[in-house]
């Protein structure tokens, strides 16, 4: 009888993997993930990002590090509306050695492969879309439209502003949409489909029913189907929301320890182990005081050493 994979691991992607401050991945947490890929670990990347970013910033450089074609990773985006395999890279990148991987491009403004499944109930309506838009005008000097996103809207800090900067334009912004979403009948509040939600680097604008527990349990059912289920999951973010992967987890009755990568809010009280940088630095991964793509790594490298024990906990 074949063992199961000890580790599974659930990954918020700005803050655990990519840098918050260069939108780019380290590249020890491309070897990492690498290796872990060669392992057997089945690995989901849980995010807000698009399928675009993910293609572009993540995929690609994971593939020029060597990723194996058989890496168990899968990726679901925008908040559980859009979803894919890394299995479908395989095709598109025999004969493209290093960072040019040959992936195509997922934008709006481009043939989005088929392979990219999008949930079309979850999309914004053209014309709030629309009006999203021209509001963010008046916005143009700290925040930028973010045209990969291929069903909720995104406004998102421009790289390098000064986050103080950006903290205010942002408040403007969002009091705006508030309004918006309000008059036009199509905010919860009134009854309506969508959401306005505020993250660090960005104003989304989403269906209600995103978030990274939906992105929990759509990554679930891909690794389901792509072979065995982990005894034990990590799930990996950097705010509260991010606690949601863990949530739904532990009610699906699967195993799980979530990290806190930034855990200035305080740590909530939970039904299943949470563990910060400061515990993986304790145990010889990671510096005391890591944060974001820092203890991420240092939680991926944990895994590295502690893989094939169905049993290992820290």
């Amino acid at each position: 009888m074949r063992s199961l994979p000890p580790l599974g691991l659930l990954l918020d992607v700005d803050g655990p993997i990519a840098s918050p401050e260069t939108r780019r991945v380290p590249e020890g947490i491309l070897t990492a993930l690498v290796d872990l890929a060669g392992r057997g670990a089945p690995v989901v990347f849980n995010t807000g990002r698009s399928a675009d970013f993910i293609l572009q910033q993540l995929a690609a450089p994971l593939l020029a590090a060597g990723l194996p074609a058989d890496a168990r990773f899968h990726a679901v985006c925008e908040k559980g509306a859009v979803q894919f395999s890394f299995a479908e890279l395989t095709p598109l990148i025999t004969g493209h050695p290093g960072h040019d991987a040959g992936l195509p491009r997922a934008t709006r403004g481009t043939s989005v492969p088929d392979w990219v499944q999008v949930d079309s109930d979850m999309r914004l309506p053209a014309d709030l879309e629309s009006s999203l838009v021209r509001l963010l005008d008046d916005y143009a000097d700290s925040m930028f439209y973010d045209d990969t996103k291929l069903a909720m809207f995104s406004a998102e800090m421009t790289v390098g502003l000064e986050l103080e900067r950006y903290r205010e334009a942002q408040a403007h912004f969002e009091a705006e949409v508030t309004g918006l979403l309000a008059s036009s009948g199509t905010g919860a509040e009134a009854g309506g489909a969508f959401q306005l939600d505020s993250t660090i680097i960005s104003s989304d604008v989403e269906h209600v029913s995103s978030g990274k527990d939906l992105g929990a349990a759509r990554g679930w059912e891909r690794v389901a189907a792509d072979g065995e289920l982990p005894v034990q999951w990590f799930t990996c973010g950097d705010s509260r929301t991010d606690y949601a992967m863990a949530d739904w987890l532990h009610a699906h009755g699967d195993r799980v320890t979530h990290v806190d990568v930034r855990h200035e809010d305080g740590v909530p009280e939970t039904p299943y182990p949470v563990l910060t940088g400061e515990d993986l630095a304790a145990k010889g991964f990671g510096a005391h005081g890591s944060r974001h793509e820092e203890a991420g790594q240092a939680l991926l490298e944990w895994a590295l050493n502690t893989n094939g024990s169905p049993n290992a906990t820290l």
